[in-house]
């Protein structure tokens, strides 16, 4: 790719293949025209895989280098083994595989701070960096950034997922929890979990994650004593415990030295741009909540405080957040049926 500067930019790419059609993934399409320096295949979720299958693929990434990446049990790994090809156990072990020249300090990380530096916004910097995360380490489900503000209010800057920024949102509400503790200005350099069942750290918040299928985390200090500028942490989630670990915890802490330095030369990044974002959120919502009371207030014929009670009610009934449930009514309030104020609930 070309920027602004006239200077190439050389990068890599991560494919996950799943399935027993490695060649249905729409990703594969477009590497060709995107020209990688080298496309990292990650095979451990393939259920079937052949000769022909390893050809397409080379063939794929085009003048890129084409590794492969695998579990040991994988299906895909004894076709390559017996095909001769070199392997990795996963994404992070072929980054860091000292024969590999796509090793952590290599193309792919000196092509991530080139992103990062570029990017205009404190918010691109940090979506940049989640998105990262969730490619090279497969095994995290979830990613996202929390930030500490000055005033001691904390919020999630960045996700891969919103179950992300529910999970981080349930520990700035408990007063607990990994990222909660890895953004604090005495934090810890990284905190990690490999089975929330099985830690008696954070008993509330872990007892109702757990609860919800999430087993193992990992939260690693964004920043560091060189970088004033704020506090936060780079948090991932994991379904199956054990997750986050060994080389993955590697990278991890790798991209959060990326992000750290990014951030310091990222002109963009000021507590006052995280305090706007944060408000242009909050009035977007109170906005829409607005519209939906007043619809049911109108309808309906409550007053204020029991319009919202409903709206309350109906978000927890249906496990829909609230602003998206006035969001949805505000939108749609024309062919929704509000009903009688002696009739159900209507949302």
């Amino acid at each position: 790719m070309e920027p602004e500067t006239g200077t190439t930019i050389e990068y890599s790419v991560v494919v996950r293949l799943s399935g027993d059609c490695p060649g249905s993934c729409a990703e594969l399409a477009a590497l060709s025209a995107s020209a990688p320096k080298v496309v990292i295949f990650e095979l451990s979720g393939l259920t079937a895989f052949a000769c022909e299958d390893l050809t397409m693929l080379r063939e794929s990434a085009g003048a890129g280098r084409a590794v492969f990446a695998c579990r040991p049990d994988g299906v895909a790994r004894r076709v390559l083994e017996a095909e001769g090809v070199r392997v990795a156990d996963s994404v992070a072990a072929a980054l860091a595989d000292e024969d590999d020249p796509l090793e952590p300090s290599g193309v792919a990380f000196r092509s991530l701070t080139e992103r990062l530096l570029a990017a205009p916004s404190v918010g691109a910097v940090l979506q940049h960096i989640v998105d990262a995360a969730a490619s090279l380490v497969p095994a995290a489900d979830l990613v996202s950034i929390t930030l500490l503000a000055p005033d001691g209010r904390f919020h999630t800057a960045a996700y891969t997922d919103p179950t992300a920024a529910e999970l981080d949102r349930l520990q700035y509400e408990l007063g607990e929890g990994p990222c909660h503790d890895a953004a604090l200005p005495d934090r810890p350099e990284f905190i990690e979990r490999a089975d929330l069942r099985a830690t008696g750290t954070w008993p509330d918040w872990a007892a109702v994650v757990a609860g919800l299928g999430w087993r193992s985390v990992l939260a690693i200090a964004l920043t560091d004593d060189t970088v004033p500028r704020f506090s936060g942490a780079l948090n991932l989630y994991a379904r199956a415990p054990g997750g986050l670990a060994g080389a993955d915890r590697d990278i991890v802490l790798l991209l959060a030295s990326h992000a750290a330095l990014a951030v310091a030369e990222t002109d963009a990044v000021t507590r006052d741009e995280l305090h706007q974002a944060q408000l242009r959120t909050a009035l977007d919502s109170r906005d829409v909540i607005g519209q939906a009371k007043g619809i049911l207030m109108a309808r309906r014929g409550l007053d204020a405080d029991a319009a919202f009670e409903l709206l309350r009610r109906a978000s927890q009934q249906l496990n829909v957040k609230l602003v998206q449930l006035a969001g949805t009514l505000a939108r749609q309030h024309a062919e929704l049926d509000v009903g009688a104020p002696e009739e159900p609930d209507p949302v």
